[in-house]
């Protein structure tokens, strides 16, 4: 399990930077933070340590101004500005200092030591990184929808001539007399992609806090404008 110290983001998109020497360096541009610190988890109440955090604010509803100032205290103003969240989720987020309600809610587990040093409402920014170190990033893959198994799986197609009949793209036998019966695991056909990936030590490059943006060598699991976890590489 990663205990390190990470941060909430969006996948911008890939380009390329150069070096003194010349050399190209594909990136992913990643918009990382600010994050705001939602709720402190202690190992003594919850049983674990972790806090949770949330990025991307959801843009308030356009109310009148006549039916804000008729609205009777700070609860009831809130409620007007986000009734699209979910009434037990603008109860979570206004605790926190009426921070408005984030599109992208995580949990990171801590160690014990470092969960001291957070508290709600508090703001985490690009700080805790350093070009030249390497991270995790965990995202969720593109979705491909229903495929076949040369798609999903990777198989062999069947030879198109030797009697072969519209069946260059099937799976072939999938089971034997004993058991009679498919087993548990067998590749089929299904949904490819749209699951949770994890690309380990990849190496930041630049940040730019001005921005809020990390430069991370490679590619990065998801579309364009998907949410990313990008935590301080275990295994470094």
């Amino acid at each position: 399990m990663n205990l390190n110290q990470g941060i909430l983001g969006r996948k911008i998109g890939m380009t390329q930077i150069y070096t003194e020497d010349g050399t190209a360096i594909p990136v992913t541009a990643v918009e990382a933070g600010p994050c705001t610190v939602l709720q402190v988890k202690l190992a003594a109440k919850e049983g674990y340590n972790a806090i949770q955090i949330g990025f991307d604010d959801k843009p308030p509803r356009n109310v009148p101004d006549e039916q804000l100032k008729k609205a009777q205290g700070a609860h009831a103003r809130y409620t007007l500005l986000h009734g699209r969240t979910t009434q037990p989720m603008r109860g979570h987020f206004f605790k926190v200092g009426e921070s408005a309600p984030k599109r992208f809610v995580r949990e990171l587990r801590l160690p014990a030591d470092a969960i001291k040093s957070f508290e709600p409402g508090q703001e985490i920014k690009l700080d805790m990184f350093e070009e030249g170190e390497y991270v995790d990033v965990v995202g969720t893959s593109k979705g491909h929808g229903f495929t076949g198994v040369v798609k999903r799986h990777g198989f062999a197609m069947f030879p198109k001539t030797h009697g072969t009949h519209e069946w260059n793209r099937h799976g072939g036998s999938i089971g034997c007399r004993k058991p009679m019966r498919t087993r548990r695991g067998q590749r089929m056909p299904g949904q490819d992609g749209n699951t949770r990936v994890t690309v380990q030590n990849l190496r930041v490059v630049k940040v730019m806090p001005e921005q809020n943006v990390l430069l991370i060598r490679g590619g990065l699991p998801g579309p364009n404008g998907g949410y990313l976890v990008v935590r301080k590489a275990i295994k470094r």
